[in-house]
């Protein structure tokens, strides 16, 4: 919603007065003098029920009224905080009304990150009762992470969605997202003592009194008093749910779209010329949407940050295979080294054995041919008593006749 394309535009269509509705529904709970005078007043500068003003005036350009100049003059400043009247005049560009909000970092806790913690630096509101006035959810930017479809986040998970390629989690608003405690009894702190069939929250605290109601639009999701009392309505689940589609890893928001409508309920006013013979009425006044979608180049970012959990687990099973096999190498490496050394060692023991036997052969032969032929104390000749000696002898002569 851009207040630009609002902004001085448009024919002059008829809404509810809604500073004369806000003047009257203040003075309901004072005397029977003070609300005359209140009487009094919206008679003397001849007002009427609804006024006739563009679109730019009653929402961001606003428009001048003679009883916002009045209640300035006699109400504290905080009280009227403006000088003219429109449903969100001084608000484009401006943090003022809105106040300033504290969210949580996750630096602590990562299951904290993005919600509330303190607006307008108090961890409540002054708006609502009990824990109605209490700070929960999230400012919209973050979730906490590691979402799962079981565990609502203020809206109920409806089904699995893909958003340019992300598959997300789509939870939308039911019907105790705006429950005045008609049929969820925790809610009731919501309805601000107005008894009212569900589908409807109460919110003129936040509006400086005005009897202002907060609804899906063409009240959808609401119960059939309402359709009943407006012609024109048609509830339309693609046009008027909210919803939010979420990638449950990351908690990132994929698809948003905020749609409310905002309500004026009109009633009787005895004391009050201009509304004594006013129904009880709700009336739609405007309906808004805001549409936030992923797009495709940001979806690539989003797609890669999931992979990094998935090619990080890969990596990791990479390297315990490769760990494992270096571990398992370790002692086989040395086993092969241990059997070379031995068989090295075995084949340098055979060599010197036989150079031994060799030598001890030579021997021999030199004893042969130098000792008698017969030993004195066996009666035999050497070749005899030693026949081994004899047979390398004969080798070895063999070997020397070859050479020869």
């Amino acid at each position: 919603m851009n207040p630009r394309d609002y902004r001085g535009q448009g024919a002059r269509e008829p809404c509810v007065g809604s500073e004369y509705l806000s003047a009257a529904n203040r003075a309901r709970s004072w005397n029977y003098v003070k609300q005359k005078g209140v009487s009094m007043g919206l008679g003397l500068y001849d007002q009427d029920v609804y006024v006739v003003k563009t679109a730019g005036e009653l929402l961001f350009d606003g428009y001048e009224d003679n009883m916002v100049l009045m209640g300035k003059q006699l109400f504290d400043a905080s009280e009227v905080p403006f000088d003219r009247v429109g449903w969100f005049y001084t608000r484009n560009n401006s943090a003022d009304l809105i106040g300033h909000y504290n969210v949580h970092t996750g630096v602590d806790d990562i299951f904290k990150i993005g919600s509330m913690a303190e607006w307008n630096y108090k961890p409540r509101t002054d708006f609502f009762a009990g824990h109605c006035g209490m700070l929960n959810g999230s400012a919209g930017e973050f979730y906490p992470p590691g979402l799962t479809k079981d565990v609502p986040i203020q809206l109920l998970y409806g089904q699995e969605e893909e958003v340019a390629g992300i598959r997300g989690y789509k939870y939308a608003g039911g019907p105790r997202t705006v429950d005045n405690g008609t049929q969820f009894p925790e809610t009731a702190c919501f309805s601000a003592g107005e008894i009212i069939p569900s589908g409807v929250l109460n919110i003129s605290s936040c509006r400086f009194g005005t009897p202002v109601f907060m609804s899906f639009p063409h009240f959808y999701g609401a119960d059939e008093y309402y359709l009943n009392q407006v012609e024109g309505l048609n509830p339309d689940k693609s046009k008027h749910q909210l919803y939010m589609t979420m990638e449950p890893t990351m908690g990132i928001p994929l698809d948003v779209a905020a749609r409310f409508q905002l309500n004026i309920m009109l009633e009787s006013h005895p004391n009050i010329a201009l509304y004594e013979d006013v129904p009880r009425t709700f009336l739609p006044v405007l309906w808004f949407e805001q549409h936030v979608t992923m797009t495709p180049e940001f979806s690539g970012e989003i797609a890669q940050a999931l992979s990094i959990p998935t090619t990080a687990r890969i990596c990791g099973i990479a390297m315990l295979i490769v760990g494992a096999i270096l571990i398992a190498w370790t002692p086989i490496s040395r086993l092969l080294a241990q059997k070379r050394r031995d068989a090295v060692k075995d084949n340098a023991g055979t060599g010197h054995q036989e150079k031994t036997l060799l030598q001890q052969n030579l021997t021999a032969a030199i004893l042969v041919a130098s000792a008698p032929e017969k030993d004195p104390k066996l009666g035999k000749t050497i070749a005899e008593a030693h026949p081994l000696i004899e047979c390398k002898m004969v080798r070895l002569a063999d070997s020397d006749n070859t050479k020869s």
